[in-house]
């Protein structure tokens, strides 16, 4: 990731205040029912739905003249935008965070759910953001461009007297800084009649209760198809947040035509855990099945095991050609034995070293452990020899400093948030190991001794 920064927010739901700040690899912690989702959620919603804030016309603000200034006096010149410069942009998208927080929350939701404040915080870029402008000639057509460190624009002298212009590399650069290697570019955005639908490079959010969208997901599907097309918005039968519809959306579209640069993950999850392999049958809503090592006959998902069913999701997505640049992963040990646990893990860690950012909320002590394993091997004397006895290999291994966690607790009032210090042992982490300390206690109390007599 080429940038960093916090998300804070307050007054949000239960929570009173809070701030997470991105990382390739970020944990949710904590108790049930405290938000966790909810901040996943926000997060996937600035990611992906942030983009429509940008109003049509250059606005009157204060904050954005500063952007139309700077970018007044950098026209046709190549210009590196440092951290400090940066911030003009970051105030800027900031200020329509603030006019338009509501609308924001209110569509990824989709109802209403205030929020008193909302702000990215904490800016920075490992590098400076180069602005290469390209001379045009009158009828030559240039798209805008960019690489892991510039953006490319076409320019003219005309056009550096155009506020309109000056707007549209505004809204470009803004997002670049914020959102580069994160969610899709923004443009091109689509038109207005595509805009209820999945951005190519959208962030990936994979919901809780995977089974039972797995098995439903056809009628799920044939009822959203209806409501587009009768314009029912509001109908009751189908009450999701948006980024569950985005996901259906993506079950949809999941691209087998040619090699995914992840396939050999969504492989090596079939081959460690599945002992099969997922897959799909094309049509106009596809048909998923899972094929049993040995076994000539595939199964429908209905007659599979939870363990399939819960995994089978991100197995497709993983062989899809479907792009995404990031991926939220609600509840990821759901229904899996502690053993699948680690395993998955391992696999989690082998998409961040990818360059994929992954986010996930877990109440597993089992995947946190072994995430914290890997970290440590990271830092470990005897690094190779552990390596070999334990079976990884080098894109198993995670360094601490792109980890981040996060602690989710109940008060009385409102849920807080802690930000998890990282020790040489890993994240210690409160709400599992008290939990195992009690319960290690009471088995050692109920334990029968010899000198314990029957009553």
């Amino acid at each position: 990731m080429e940038q960093s920064w916090r998300l804070s927010f307050r007054d949000f739901g239960k929570i009173k205040s809070g701030s997470v700040e991105i990382a390739p690899l970020m944990l949710f912690v904590g108790d049930n029912n405290s938000g966790k989702s909810y901040v996943m959620t926000l997060l996937w919603g600035v990611l992906t739905e942030a983009r429509k804030l940008f109003p049509n016309d250059p606005p009157s603000s204060k904050v954005y003249k500063e952007v139309d200034q700077y970018l007044v006096h950098i026209m046709g010149k190549k210009t590196s935008i440092t951290n400090e410069e940066a911030q003009v942009f970051v105030d800027w998208f900031n200020d329509l965070l603030k006019q338009k927080k509501k609308e924001l929350t209110n569509r990824v939701f989709q109802r209403r759910l205030d929020i008193g404040y909302l702000a990215i915080t904490n800016f920075k870029r490992t590098k400076p953001l180069e602005i290469k402008f390209e001379e045009k000639r009158n009828g030559e057509m240039f798209r805008y461009s960019s690489g892991k460190h510039y953006i490319r624009i076409p320019y003219s002298e005309r056009s550096q007297n155009l506020a309109s212009e000056r707007y549209k590399i505004a809204k470009y650069v803004t997002w670049k800084l914020l959102m580069d290697q994160l969610s899709s570019p923004l443009y091109p955005t689509g038109d207005s009649t595509a805009s209820n639908t999945r951005a190519i490079g959208e962030a990936l959010y994979l919901p809780a209760s995977r089974t039972g969208f797995m098995l439903t997901y056809k009628t799920l599907v044939q009822d959203m198809m209806e409501m587009a097309i009768h314009e029912k918005q509001d109908d009751p039968r189908l009450q999701f947040t948006l980024p569950v519809y985005r996901f259906l959306q993506g079950l949809l579209k999941l691209d087998e035509s040619t090699k995914s640069k992840y396939e050999d993950i969504g492989e090596f999850i079939e081959r460690e855990i599945l002992k099969g392999e997922m897959k799909q049958q094309n049509g106009v809503i596809p048909t998923f099945y899972y094929q049993p090592h040995e076994q000539e006959r595939p199964m429908p998902l209905y007659l599979t095991s939870s363990l399939v069913t819960e995994l089978s999701p991100l197995i497709l997505f993983l062989k899809s050609k479907t792009t995404y640049k990031s991926l939220f992963f609600e509840e990821a040990e759901a229904h899996l034995h502690p053993r699948v646990q680690r395993i998955l893990a391992i696999a989690l860690v082998k998409l961040v070293n990818r360059g994929i950012p992954v986010w996930l909320t877990t109440h597993s002590d089992i995947l946190f452990q072994q995430i914290n394993n890997v970290m440590k091997l990271a830092k470990h004397p005897n690094r190779q020899e552990l390596m070999d006895r334990y079976g990884y290999v080098e894109e198993d291994v995670l360094n601490s400093s792109h980890v981040r966690a996060y602690q989710f607790k109940r008060t009385e009032v409102k849920t807080i948030i802690e930000e998890l210090e990282v020790t040489d042992n890993g994240f210690p982490a409160e709400t599992f190991n008290q939990v195992i300390f009690d319960l290690n206690e009471e088995t050692y109390d109920l334990q029968i001794g010899d000198d314990d007599e029957e009553s």
